[in-house]
C-alpha cells in the first residue's frame, strides 16, 4: 500500500513537470495493472484509456504518412539544370590559366560528347581545350595559332565572365545551357539555350549582367 502511495505521487508530479506516465511507472516497479489504473486516471475526461491509446497510435500514422509523402515528392521533383559548364571552365583555366572566350558541348561523329573551350591566355596567345562529358579530364591543350578570327578578338578588362552569363542566361529562360561566346567586340555575351522545344538565345552585357536581347524559335533539332 506504501508503494502504490508512493507511485501515485510520483506520477502526478510527472505530470506537472512534463514528464512521461510510462517512464515514471516502469522506474518504480509498478506491476502492468496498476500502470493501466494510473494511465486510466489520467486520461482526459470523458475518454478511456484505450480512447487515448487509439489517438496516439493515429498521430503516428499521420506522421508516417507525412514522411512518405515528402519522399515521393522529392523523388518525382526534376532534376536541376546541369552545371557541368562550371567545373569545365574551372578545369580548363586550371590547364592553361587566361580568360576563356567560348564554350561548346559538341557531339563528336563516334558519339561522344566532348567540351570545347577557347582561352586567351595569360600569356597573350589563343589555345583550344577539349575536356570530356563528365568534365574530370583534360583531352587535349593545345596552341592556336591557325585562327585569324581570334586576332580581332576584344578581350574585357573587366565585367562578367562566361559562367556568370550562362547563369544568367539559364535563369532569364529556364533553360539548358548549350553553347556561349563573346562578341567580337567584347561587350555581350551570346548565349544559347534550349528547353521546352525551344531554341533561346540571349544576349548578356558583360559590363553590366543584364539581358539586353532574347529571341525564342523552335527548336528543329
Amino acid at each position: 500500500m506504501k508503494r502504490n502511495t508512493i507511485i501515485a505521487v510520483a506520477a502526478a508530479g510527472a505530470v506537472i513537470a512534463g514528464g512521461t506516465i510510462g517512464g515514471v511507472a516502469l522506474a518504480s516497479g509498478s506491476s502492468e495493472k496498476d500502470q493501466g489504473t494510473q494511465a486510466a486516471a489520467l486520461a482526459p475526461a470523458g475518454q478511456s484509456e484505450s480512447q487515448v491509446s487509439v489517438r496516439d497510435d493515429d498521430r503516428d500514422d499521420d506522421r508516417d504518412r507525412d514522411d512518405r509523402d515528402e519522399d515521393r515528392t522529392e523523388a518525382d521533383a526534376p532534376a536541376a539544370p546541369s552545371t557541368a559548364y562550371t567545373q569545365v571552365t574551372a578545369l580548363a583555366l586550371t590547364e592553361v590559366p587566361g580568360f576563356v572566350t567560348d564554350l561548346d558541348r559538341d557531339r563528336r561523329d563516334d558519339g561522344t560528347v566532348v567540351w570545347e573551350v577557347d582561352i586567351f591566355g595569360d600569356d597573350g596567345r589563343w589555345y583550344d581545350v577539349d575536356i570530356d562529358e563528365d568534365a574530370t579530364q583534360v583531352l587535349r591543350a593545345k596552341l592556336d595559332d591557325d585562327d585569324d578570327d581570334d586576332d580581332q578578338q576584344v578581350i574585357p578588362d573587366a565585367g562578367i565572365d562566361i559562367v556568370e552569363a550562362i547563369l544568367v542566361a539559364e535563369e532569364h529562360t529556364g533553360a539548358h545551357f548549350n553553347e556561349a561566346d563573346l562578341d567580337d567586340d567584347g561587350r555581350h555575351w551570346e548565349v544559347e539555350l534550349r528547353g521546352d522545344g525551344f531554341e533561346h538565345e540571349v544576349k548578356v552585357s558583360v559590363a553590366t549582367g543584364e539581358v539586353t536581347q532574347y529571341e525564342k524559335d523552335q527548336d528543329d533539332d
